[in-house]
């Protein structure tokens, strides 16, 4: 009998969650806290979008989808996001993965999402179906004894219970995404989630930490979620802290909880994980050598599904005019696009004009955030110029001033 592949009902959601634990190496929920956690799970699914592959009475794939808005340079777009594809090991290589991404593909073309984003487990995976890896993401490490700020911020920052960080987070972090191309929506159920309001899904550090940093009206202006790890090295505190979110709506409020963060007491090092690749972190120390660059890796992937309605849904940094030739094996974003931009709009449509550049829709799609490099793209192999000086009108054309960065694990 062949393996069924469907939509799922709410009846079926822990046993498709008892496929996602095998797929992702997670341990098995207490039988006491299946329904539960379903419950809760159950509230974010839009369930025309999550699927499953069904096979001798259990699920060996899932596959799940949900809306969202997504930043790009000037503007915003709808998009799709990907998350919980897994594929049992007893099924691996019999093209389920492939299969639900196809079906999740065509419908999120037929709803209009121009865009859809995914986070990828490894590399080689997504890129055969059309996906590009669009943002990176950094850990740094900072020498918290020897970081002296010369640009630290100013004002107060006070220690909140988590109920009231989360309520003040949605207007901070909201800032940021309507200013970072890669950034996406998070609702105030995911604040509540990620500071431990909601421990159905993981407990957060026992060590946890919520700060507002406050304006000059004593409003909310930023904040950070951090915990330690307590450590002594005879008798010499070397603790290490761990931020887990930063956001300010200025840079000066960012300031300000960067060095709260390193001055911490019994601190020596302030770790970062998951964030931009261009932080001013560096640029507000006496001394940027005392912040260490530990990783750098691919993060947010996109895949266009609709060129003309994706690229006008942007802005460029000058105006320019560019003819691209993409290709596409599925077809959606297959075709030649004269693309016409500037600062204050856009427009793209098909075209029988000579193309500047032929490329693929993973390359097109990496530089759509507008963090990429098309010239290096081509010399990569990426991108193929058609006309000379096409690449470097093409990467003129598509960068934009703010780095991407998606800081959300979805």
């Amino acid at each position: 009998m062949p393996v069924d592949i469907r939509t799922v009902e709410r009846s079926e959601l822990p046993a498709w969650q008892a496929a996602l634990e095998v797929g992702f190496h997670k341990s098995s929920l207490a039988p006491e806290h299946v329904e539960p956690f379903s419950e809760d799970f159950a509230k974010e699914v839009e369930w025309t979008r999550i699927q499953g592959a069904h096979d001798g009475g259990r699920f060996v794939a899932t596959f799940r989808s949900f809306a969202t808005r997504l930043t790009v340079p000037g503007g915003e777009v709808a998009a799709g996001a990907i998350t919980n594809a897994t594929v049992s090991p007893t099924h691996r290589r019999r093209g389920l993965l492939s299969q639900m991404m196809a079906r999740d593909l065509a419908t999120a073309a037929e709803r209009g999402e121009p865009v859809a984003i995914l986070i990828a487990s490894e590399w080689p995976i997504y890129g055969r179906y059309g996906f590009g890896p669009a943002s990176d993401i950094v850990t740094y490490e900072i020498d918290a004894l020897s970081a002296a700020f010369a640009h630290g911020g100013d004002g107060e920052t006070r220690l909140v219970e988590p109920a009231e960080l989360a309520g003040a987070a949605a207007a901070i972090y909201d800032a940021h995404r309507r200013s970072t191309p890669g950034a996406i929506d998070r609702s105030e159920r995911w604040w509540e989630r990620r500071v431990g309001i909601d421990v159905l899904r993981r407990k957060p550090p026992g060590t946890q930490r919520c700060v507002l940093a406050l304006d000059e009206r004593g409003a909310p202006a930023g904040l950070l979620v951090y915990h330690v790890d307590e450590n002594w090295d005879d008798w010499r505190p070397r603790a290490k802290l761990h931020v887990r979110d930063l956001f300010g709506t200025t840079p000066a409020a960012e300031a300000r909880l960067w060095r709260f963060a390193c001055e911490v007491d019994l601190v020596a090092t302030v770790s970062a994980e998951e964030r931009s690749v261009d932080e001013p972190l560096p640029w507000l120390l006496r001394d940027a050598r005392a912040v260490r660059q530990r990783l750098k890796t691919d993060f947010l992937w996109a895949r266009l599904l609709d060129v003309p309605a994706a690229l006008a849904a942007r802005r460029y940094l000058r105006e320019g005019e560019l003819v691209l030739e993409v290709r596409d094996a599925a077809g959606f974003a297959a075709g030649r696009f004269a693309l016409r931009g500037g600062p204050d709009g856009a427009q793209c449509a098909p075209t029988d004009a000579a193309a500047d550049v032929a490329l693929d829709v993973g390359a097109l799609s990496a530089a759509y955030l507008g963090g990429r490099s098309l010239v290096t793209l081509g010399a990569a192999g990426w991108a193929e110029e058609l006309r000379p000086g096409g690449l470097a009108r093409a990467d003129a054309l598509l960068r934009w001033s703010v780095d991407p960065w998606c800081a959300t694990m979805f």
